[in-house]
């Protein structure tokens, strides 16, 4: 397993893509390849922008802080902050179903998230916050 590096950064849409940078940078420094990466990162951008637009939202930025590690069988990078505890799997399901033209704008996130990855592990923090640990598997003898 590859020791947990760690990173912080304000919740900022303008900080987001420094954010994925490390998370790409963290990926390609543990051997991961892109057949992995890509989705953990995409899933790592919806999480994070939730917590910019939603989570701390007008109350003003805060902290997001990432963890990474990887071994052979999975990469994983847990996602924390600061603000109002929310469980995604509280979110309302999309209607996938519905015409365009009828389906709400949103709720699509957390869908996808959960499509990218092959575990969505959702904790609240003690005090205020949210941790999310995000894990998508590699195939075996393969580094991706």
């Amino acid at each position: 397993m590859s020791a947990a590096t760690g990173a912080a950064f304000d919740a900022r849409l303008e900080n987001l893509h420094a954010l994925l940078g490390w998370v790409e940078q963290a990926c390609a420094s543990a051997g991961v390849g892109e057949d992995t990466a890509f989705p953990l990162r995409l899933a790592v951008e919806e999480v994070a922008a939730n917590v910019i637009k939603h989570g701390y939202g007008a109350s003003g930025p805060g902290p997001i802080r990432l963890t990474f590690r990887a071994d052979d069988r999975n990469a994983v990078v847990v996602v924390e902050d600061e603000a109002p505890a929310f469980d995604p799997a509280e979110a309302p399901a999309p209607d996938l179903d519905a015409d365009w033209a009828e389906r709400r704008v949103g709720g699509l996130g957390w869908h996808l998230v959960y499509q990218l990855v092959d575990d969505v592990h959702y904790e609240a923090l003690p005090r205020r916050g949210n941790r999310i640990t995000l894990i998508k598997r590699r195939e075996p003898g393969v580094s991706s």
